[in-house]
């Protein structure tokens, strides 16, 4: 569920990138020794790396406001809105294995370069789409440059800094990340009250004009290809390896079937959210800023909880730190049992802090249970399986939400997945592998 632990554009958590905000909490102590964020950024070539992804992100956080707003407006069917988000995730579920493996084999600069092109040019032909068709197919294809984009991003950092500077680095760029999820849905609902989704497609198509500006000045060290195998080889050994990893260790079958399941949050925010804020609420022309502004509110909380879940899991446990955010779901309850604008910003907000102590345990423990050297391609094939369940939970929102209506289903939603989530770690084993790994640390 985009944080990127649940991004705005209906993406699985993993499409935030992996462990983005364990990653920031445990390098809290190293931002405040001298260098820091300036040690790397005054890196040339990581600089433009990082304000690249900072402008191309903010585009993204913008169109996960925009992109809902215009699919209900067209559609007027919560279904079709989620087929078209389905649409959009399909290529996440088809490429997931093939992306690595070009990000390992192609010139990284040149996959970034031709995704942001790409995607410029097709967001903006978004605002003139006037069938469901349209819509999806234009989000699908920008689905795939996003697809094709991520992974070099993420292999292109360690080539521009050292070892050293690796985790100051990645901080950097998802502190960055953080800040940009917050401001763009607010800035998000401002534009759309005041000229509608199109103007927002159009921001998005200059953010990523811009990032391919940048990048255009970058320059990566020649990539040492290795040639043992060819890329179809190289491409059915590491899903057959992430896939047997995925199957046969508890704590990331656990965590992955948990996250599957998460994915019916993601889609309550995409799909439910804007039905419950167009019609429901009957909040006229000022649906699309309470949209975004809860959204904005979800980022707040997602920041906070990050920023103080050191301190809670020093006292209480990483056990129980996963458990309250797996909780977190239960939120949904009472915003559909009380479906008005204070009540919804409070469980947003409480929604996002929560959640966030739910991503930071879960990928301390999927680090620890990984080796490194199959960390890449489990989470690619974890990626796809979240993204699976992302389909599905779209498909299912929508024809939940057009039968019983934006408050019911998210009242459902919250108790499937609080409930089901901890009944899904206790079913695979997750809980017993994790009692065990602490029992062995002691």
């Amino acid at each position: 569920m985009a944080v990127k632990s649940r991004t705005e554009d209906g993406a699985p958590r993993a499409e935030t990138p992996v462990g983005e905000i364990v990653t920031a909490v445990k390098v809290r102590s190293e931002q405040r020794s001298p260098g820091g964020y300036r040690e790397v950024l005054a890196l040339p070539a990581f600089r433009l790396l990082w304000l690249a992804q900072l402008v191309a992100g903010f585009g993204e956080a913008l169109s996960g406001v925009a992109l809902p707003l215009l699919a209900y407006a067209v559609t007027g069917s919560p279904a079709i809105t989620g087929i078209i988000f389905v649409a959009q995730l399909a290529p996440r579920i088809v490429l997931a294995p093939v992306v690595g493996v070009l990000a390992d084999r192609l010139d990284r600069r040149h996959l970034m370069l031709g995704a942001d092109l790409g995607r410029a040019v097709l967001v903006c032909f978004i605002p003139f789409a006037d069938r469901a068709w349209q819509i999806g197919l234009l989000a699908a294809l920008v689905a795939i440059g996003s697809a094709v984009a991520r992974p070099a991003e993420l292999a292109a950092v360690p080539m521009v800094v050292s070892p050293a500077q690796l985790v100051r680095a990645l901080s950097a760029t998802q502190v960055a990340g953080s800040f940009v999820r917050v401001v763009a849905p607010a800035l998000g609902a401002v534009l759309i009250t005041a000229a509608g989704t199109g103007p927002a497609f159009g921001v998005q198509a200059v953010c990523f004009l811009l990032s391919f500006a940048l990048l255009l000045r970058l320059r990566l060290p020649r990539l040492e290809r290795r040639a043992e195998s060819g890329p179809l080889a190289a491409m059915r050994r590491e899903v057959g390896e992430g896939l047997r990893q995925v199957w046969t260790h508890p704590i990331v079958r656990g965590i992955t079937a948990v996250e599957m399941l998460w994915q019916t949050v993601t889609a309550s925010f995409v799909v439910v959210l804007v039905v419950l804020t167009e019609e429901t609420l009957q909040l006229g022309d000022g649906a699309g800023r309470v949209y975004g502004l809860l959204m904005a509110a979800f980022s707040v909380g997602t920041t906070i909880g990050a920023l103080v879940a050191g301190r809670v899991e020093a006292r209480i446990g990483r056990p129980r730190l996963m458990a309250i955010g797996y909780l977190a779901p239960l939120m949904l309850v009472p915003a559909g049992l009380a479906p008005e604008v204070p009540v919804l910003f409070a469980c947003w907000l409480v929604l996002g802090f929560t959640d966030a102590w739910a991503v930071i345990a879960m990928q301390a423990y999927l680090a620890e249970a990984v080796p490194d050297e199959l960390r890449g391609r489990v989470y690619a094939f974890w990626m796809a399986m979240v993204s699976v369940g992302g389909a599905i939970a779209y498909l299912g929102a929508g024809l939940a939400t057009e039968r019983f209506g934006p408050p019911a289903t998210l009242v459902a939603a919250g108790l499937l997945v609080g409930i089901g989530g901890p009944v899904l770690l206790l079913a695979t084993g997750a809980i017993a592998a994790m009692r065990r790994q602490v029992a062995d640390a002691r």
